[in-house]
């Protein structure tokens, strides 16, 4: 029997995703013999939206006493510090897709691990995800050649795939992040629009393969 694939959408730069990321590694531990996961970049912050993050630096503040009340993850010292409180980080989408592609390339079963590692980056370290050497510790990690991630991540190619990645998503009609897809057979489910606790989506998730199951 051919496993559904669970598709993660979600923004390195999203913070409900940050939210979501340890919901999702927790189903990836527990059901990665059941799913082919795979992770797609939303490209919450492109075009002419992308700016110096010192216009929403307030209002993210605000949110994060939300994002820790509802999911119970913290946006760490070092982010308010590096990257809301200098306020010259500019925000894009794109950079941060790039190297979850070349990443999610190398080691296709390993992209929701990858997805986390580099949100880690800049929640937890506070780093820019505009700069190909902050993502070196995150390709040591995963034992990838440094010397070829660094070449694939200036390559046009690769943010041309990115962008085509966004407009897959928007194609499917999901604007907001996290978002959570089964594909199941030839169909595609919504399993989730936002942070969904892990004990609600998996039963979401059980919900959905029983009607899939019933369909056929």
């Amino acid at each position: 029997m051919m496993k559904s694939t669970l598709i993660y959408i979600q923004d390195a730069l999203c913070g409900w995703c940050y939210g979501m990321s340890p919901v999702m590694q927790q189903l990836y531990k527990e059901h990665k013999q059941d799913y082919n996961f795979v992770v797609l970049s939303g490209g919450m912050i492109r075009g002419s939206n992308v700016k110096p993050i010192s216009g929403m630096a307030d209002y993210i503040r605000q949110a994060s006493r939300q994002l820790e009340q509802v999911t119970g993850v913290k946006q760490t010292q070092a982010y308010h510090e590096q990257i809301l409180d200098r306020g010259t980080y500019v925000s894009d989408s794109e950079p941060p897709a790039i190297a979850l592609l070349i990443l999610k390339e190398k080691f296709p079963e390993k992209q929701i691990p990858l997805a986390a590692a580099i949100q880690n980056l800049h929640f937890v370290e506070g780093k820019d995800l505009n700069e190909v050497e902050t993502y070196l510790p995150v390709v040591r990690q995963f034992k990838a050649s440094e010397e070829e991630f660094k070449k694939k991540f200036s390559d046009k190619d690769y943010a041309d795939l990115a962008r085509q990645e966004f407009e897959l998503v928007e194609k499917w009609g999901i604007r907001g992040f996290p978002a959570v897809v089964v594909e199941t057979g030839e169909k595609l489910y919504m399993v989730a629009q936002g942070y969904q606790p892990y004990d609600q989506l998996t039963k979401t998730l059980e919900r959905i393969q029983q009607e899939a199951a019933a369909s056929k």
